[in-house]
């Protein structure tokens, strides 16, 4: 599958409009070996998933400046075959968390440069904003200050990718590449987390530092976000603080980008970028990001802010919707399609349906595509799983497709068709009925298993799962 754009559609080959259901696959330790076999991927194309985002560590690919492991990038060769195989499509995703192998995931040590010593915060999450070590790190590598041999430490990320391209993008599983995961400020992260902070206690009447310490306290920070339930003050908190992270965006994150992109199309020309925002995107700060030229996506983040607590089975709804609906503002002034490259987070969680549904109908409501955070042994029988196994289209000859629930409980896609040279293709769990109307008339379909295949034809159509 060879994927672009149309506007803020995704095409495929065909010209069909293309929606990804898919799941992150990452491993972050050493040796950096897939925890993960053809049987559980056919488990996941068993519950309709048909594409992946998959891990790519710089500390394994290249462990020494300038020198590339061929044996691990054999090893991610052998994973795109199997993946392959499997009928699944590949995203390649540069990974990170706290930047570094040397604080969680992502650089190789001799790519971290900082004087200082890394201490662990409470929550993983908050050493971006408390961890000088962290700060320093990501400082540098913005900067592309000068590392070994004096070669700057984000054009050797762009060699990376460079070389990556001429072993892996040329993959027929690989539809995509995604520059870097949830690309995060240095020091400014601490002033823009400040800057929330202050903005909260003043729009709610309280003094800063009693924000701080109850969102500081497991015990009481839900007070805090319960404050946020109002959509008003959670776009009024993260507005005050979009203009200091924009020059962030616009400036280094957007450079990296456009290096990365033109790095690895010189390999392979024409391939699809995914850009995604900056991290604190996630929490609903308005992107600054500008367009790329070529093929690309924008690709958000979104997980309410109780995400990797034990508050998480509490996750609003409201504070979700809000977060998806700046992205959706995001997509829509830039004029991209969405490709969402992490929701969910819930693990084995019981009780997180109607969370999961939320964001799910989200998705379907705007045609979006979504890869689900993230795979663990433990997944396929989780409640999360369960709520991911649903109808929904895959490549749809035509255009202006809109999907979700109806009131009555059903299913239901609408589209306007298009001729061309392949069929439209819904995935249907087998044991659920289908209809079809065009321009009014019912009209005939093909059931193969799961897939529902359609005819490429004018006129309007609607689809009903029963």
């Amino acid at each position: 599958m060879k994927l672009s754009t149309e506007g803020a559609v995704l095409v495929d080959e065909h010209g069909r409009q293309r929606v990804l259901h898919g799941i992150n696959l990452v491993q972050k330790e050493a040796p950096f070996q897939a925890a993960w076999d053809a049987e559980d991927l056919a488990q996941l194309v068993d519950m309709g998933l048909d594409a992946v985002r998959l891990g790519v560590m710089w500390a394994a690919v290249e462990p020494e400046p300038g020198l590339y492991d061929e044996e691990h990038l054999a090893h991610l060769e052998e994973q795109l075959d199997m993946l392959h195989r499997a009928g699944l499509a590949v995203v390649l995703d540069a990974h990170q968390d706290l930047f570094s192998q040397s604080f969680g995931d992502g650089a190789p040590a001799w790519a971290t440069l900082t004087t200082h010593a890394y201490e662990p915060a409470g929550l993983w999450s908050e050493a971006y904003l408390s961890s000088s070590a962290v700060q320093e790190s990501l400082d540098a590598f913005w900067a592309d200050a000068p590392g070994p041999g004096g070669v700057g430490i984000r054009s050797r990320f762009v060699a990376m990718w460079a070389h990556v391209a001429r072993r892996l993008v040329g993959h027929p599983a690989v539809i995509a590449v995604d520059v870097l995961n949830e690309p995060a400020p240095g020091a400014l992260a601490g002033q823009a987390f400040e800057a929330l902070l202050g903005s909260l206690a003043a729009r709610t009447g309280q003094e800063p530092g009693v924000v701080a310490e109850e969102l500081a306290d497991p015990g009481r920070r839900l007070s805090q976000l319960a404050r946020l339930e109002d959509p008003a003050l959670h776009r009024a908190v993260t507005d005050d603080v979009a203009g200091l992270l924009a020059p962030f965006e616009s400036g280094p994150v957007q450079d990296l980008f456009v290096q990365a992109a033109a790095a690895i199309r010189e390999v392979r020309p024409g391939m699809l970028i995914l850009r995604e925002h900056g991290y604190f995107s996630n929490l609903g700060v308005p992107a600054a990001i500008a367009p790329l030229e070529g093929p690309w996506a924008y690709s958000p983040h979104g997980y309410d802010l109780v995400v990797d607590t034990e508050a998480m089975v509490l996750a609003s709804d409201q504070r979700i919707s809000t977060i998806f609906a700046r992205a959706a503002e995001t997509a829509q002034r830039l004029g991209a399609p969405v490709v969402v490259g992490e929701w969910g987070a819930f693990g084995d969680l019981v009780g997180i349906g109607a969370h999961a549904e939320t964001q799910l109908e989200m998705f379907d409501e705007r045609s979006w595509s979504w890869f689900y955070w993230t795979w663990e042994s433990s997944f396929p029988h989780s409640e999360a799983a369960g709520h991911l196994r649903r109808p929904h289209p895959v490549a749809v000859a035509g255009r202006e497709l809109r999907a979700g629930h109806s009131a009555g409980g059903s299913w239901k896609a609408a589209w306007t068709g298009r001729a061309c040279a392949a069929p439209t293709e819904f995935w249907v769990p087998p044991e659920r009925d289908v209809e079809l109307i065009i321009d009014g008339a019912r009209a005939s379909i093909l059931r193969e298993g799961a897939r529902v295949l359609i005819d490429p034809l004018e006129g309007e159509h609607r689809l009903r799962v029963l």
